[in-house]
């Protein structure tokens, strides 16, 4: 079995090797310093691997396919809800703008309740009230006739 030569040193000469080693790394820095060199740094583990640079053609050759798998999704989706609409027996075509203002209109000056309309056009309650507490305001025909009951007023 192999000792220490450490271990076998007095704490006197310990102390001389402790000072030799931080003159040795002082003179390296100042070498280092000198000659302009850097230090070369130390890593745990894997060396970094380099990544490489993509080209411009690549970027817009991905780019363009994934706006292609998108609007192929896109397509997907709204025929499928179009679909659901027309067997639903509602309009797609017609935005839920156009569907309140036509049921206002045919309501006449009476109005319609929140909860009627909802019920009429195949929404929820709450979709139609939001919808009266935030777009209708903008539009100057639709009033308040009272509470949960709207009109147009032309």
């Amino acid at each position: 079995m192999q000792s220490n030569l450490l271990t076998t040193l007095s704490v006197k000469d310990l102390k001389r090797v402790v000072s030799i080693r931080e003159r040795i790394d002082g003179l390296q820095r100042e070498l280092e310093r000198i000659t302009g060199a850097l230090p070369i740094p130390v890593r745990n583990g894997a060396p970094r691997r380099k990544q490489g640079k993509m080209s411009a053609a690549a970027k817009a050759k991905i780019a363009a396919g994934m706006k292609a798998r998108w609007a192929e999704r896109k397509g997907k989706h709204r025929a499928s809800m179009l679909a659901m609409a027309k067997a639903k027996g509602r309009s797609p075509g017609v935005p839920l703008k156009g569907q309140i203002i036509q049921t206002l209109r045919t309501a006449g000056k009476s109005g319609v309740t929140v909860k009627n309309m909802a019920a009429k056009l195949g929404k929820s309650y709450g979709n139609i009230s939001v919808w009266f507490h935030t777009t209708a305001k903008g539009i100057k025909e639709i009033k308040k006739v009272e509470p949960g009951r709207f009109a147009w007023v032309s």
